[in-house]
Order: structure tokens, then sequence, then C-alpha cells
């Protein structure tokens, strides 16, 4: 929908064929673009001290994982670099390998109050392609001095609805004229991603007698993984084993022991 003076120069870059290349492999083909491409750290309120994705628990719907020979990368973004990002320069953080940990997120990591060492600002050069999976922990903090120009556009699977479209419908009541009159329970039922009001999509809940719409739409943590209140594992010791394959526990030989 962009004027013909800037469509084509966005259009190469999102059709561009070593993108494209890479987005067969990792995402599958039949990816699709979820956004339209933006400047990562300039909307106001993108750039703070908060990382988010995670792959725990697991959203098929956006996760990546390699299980009985099928490998899923749901959603990805591919961000252009126009220009140098050198060390301490701020912006684009992440904690690698995260895209595929099975354990949650220490809350101290996510909100930045302890690094645990894990969190990294990747050295780029302009001209780069950086791939990113959207599980991955990421954040845009802020610029520590001028603002560089990475150019984000970001692909979802074929069948994965990622955010709501940019589309002359997605700002319409999608719903039939009957389901105005239809309890809430029903009218989540017919929740149909990729519409303004259809995202956060309502989160339906049960004890097994009666069903109701969570007030919050946070996920709802599978009952397998919720964790054991007597146990006296060290949240960010797992989290930074589970990640890395390797822990260092400082200082456990004293001096004399030397």
């Amino acid at each position: 929908g962009w004027t013909k003076q800037y469509r084509e120069l966005f259009r190469n870059l999102m059709v561009h064929p070593q993108l494209v290349w890479y987005l067969n492999q990792l995402i599958g083909h039949g990816f699709r673009l979820d956004q339209a491409p933006r400047l990562l750290g300039n909307r106001e309120g993108e750039s703070c001290s908060v990382l988010t994705g995670g792959d725990e628990p697991r959203d098929p719907s956006r996760a990546y994982y390699i299980q009985k020979n099928r490998r899923s990368c749901q959603g990805l973004k591919a961000i252009w670099v126009l220009e140098d990002v050198e060390e301490g320069d701020g912006g684009l953080h992440v904690v690698q390998a995260s895209h595929k940990s099975n354990v949650e997120t220490p809350v101290d990591l996510a909100t930045l109050q302890d690094d645990m060492g894990l969190v990294k600002q990747p050295v780029l050069k302009a001209g780069d392609l950086f791939l990113l999976a959207e599980t991955t922990l990421q954040g845009v903090l802020p610029w520590a001095n001028n603002s560089k120009r990475l150019l984000s556009y970001w692909y979802a699977g074929r069948a994965a609805i990622q955010s709501n479209g940019p589309g002359p419908g997605a700002d319409e009541d999608y719903l039939p004229e009957w389901t105005k009159d239809a309890p809430p329970e029903h009218r989540a039922i017919l929740n149909r991603p990729g519409h303004t009001d259809a995202n956060p999509q309502p989160m339906l809940n049960t004890d097994g007698k009666k069903t109701w719409v969570e007030k919050k739409p946070e996920r709802i943590h599978p009952s397998i993984y919720v964790r054991d209140p007597n146990s006296a594992i060290d949240d960010k010791e797992f989290y930074s084993w589970d990640l890395n394959g390797y822990l260092i526990v400082p200082g456990v030989m004293d001096v004399d022991w030397l």
C-alpha cells in the first residue's frame, strides 16, 4: 500500500534472494511477512529495560524446536543492518540459545535487575543481515548515543498469525451480528486472529465444571511445568545450566584448601 517511490526499495529487501533462501531453511516453504518493516527502537516506549521472549512454556504458534525429525521455527525477525553497531552502542540485546530453553526465565533477568552475564549486544556491520528467532529472549535497550538504523521485517510460518495485520479489514468488526448477544465464552471461541480486537486473544479457562474468560490474557502455564514450591533449586543457576550446559560455582575451595 506504500507509494511507488518507496515500495520497490522495501519490497526488494523483503524478497532478497539470500534472505529467502534462509527463510526457506529456517521457517520452511510458505513463510509470510507478518509485520511491515520498521526501524527498531524508534517507536515510543519500545526502548526499555525489559527483555521479552523465551520458549517456556512452549507456544506452538511461535516456538522453535526440533522434535521427531521435524523442525519448527514459527516466528523470525530479519534485521537489515544499515549502520555499524559497535560494542557499547546499546539497542538490540539478546540472550543466546534462549529460543529453545525449556526453563522459565528468571524475573530478575527479564527485568535486567541481574543480567547474569548472559545478555549480549551484537556487534554488527552495515550490510549485515541479522536473523533472530522470535522466541529468543530479546529487547531494544536505549541507545548509548545516536540511534542506529536497524530495519526489521517480521516473518511467520504459513499458518501462524503472530500479530494484527495492516490490511483494510484489520480494524473491522469481524464477528457475525448474532454474536453480540452471545456470552463471552462463546465469542472467545470465535476469535479470529489478525484483527485489532483479537490481539491479545481471549484466554479461556475451566475447572472441569464451568468455563470462563480470564480477565488477564496471560498464558496459562501447563500444570506439568508448575514450579515445585519445596524445591531448593536456585532458579537462576538452573536457567544458566539449561542455557549453557555448564555452570561455574565460585569460591567452593577456600584459601586453606587451595
